[in-house]
């Protein structure tokens, strides 16, 4: 049985409205109905894919806190193929987010790596020839040679 595509990703939320609103209001993300589950937590829609966010109880750690950060996640990122660079990076600044970008010219990939409200690793990876004509791409801003997330 082939697998067909990337269905949803579930992310532990200490602060399910922050982490909404990030997905949303930064990334673009819409808010659709869940099912009353008997935990907190919200649906977002991004194309055919859902992120599942869930929040209280069910989202701690075994330890009974929210003692979440990249070293220590389940999930070192989340790779998303977008478009409009230029705007997204701009976002990101006015938003106040944790960014960093990289160009792979090998490749003809610009990316955005940024932090949502958890500690996950977004990352923006954007076909450089897809980009609108007049597109800047990567500035000397936050620049990763290596195209790895590092921490602000």
């Amino acid at each position: 049985m082939p697998l067909l595509d990337l269905h949803h990703v579930t992310i532990k939320s200490k602060d399910l409205d922050e982490t909404v609103r990030f997905y949303t209001d930064v990334l673009g993300m819409r808010q659709v109905e869940r099912p009353s589950f008997s935990f907190a937590g919200a649906w977002l829609e991004m194309g055919n894919t859902m992120f599942h966010i869930i929040a209280g109880d069910v989202a701690k750690t075994d330890g009974g806190d929210y003692a979440y950060s990249q070293s220590a996640s389940p999930i070192d990122h989340i790779a998303l193929r977008a478009t409009g660079f230029d705007a997204m990076r701009q976002t990101l600044v006015d938003k106040g987010c944790a960014w960093r970008q990289s160009n792979i010219p090998d490749f003809k990939l610009w990316q955005l790596f940024v932090l949502d409200p958890s500690g996950v690793v977004i990352e923006l990876n954007y076909e450089a020839e897809a980009e609108a004509a007049g597109s800047e791409g990567p500035s000397d801003e936050n620049l990763i040679a290596t195209g790895r997330f590092r921490a602000a």
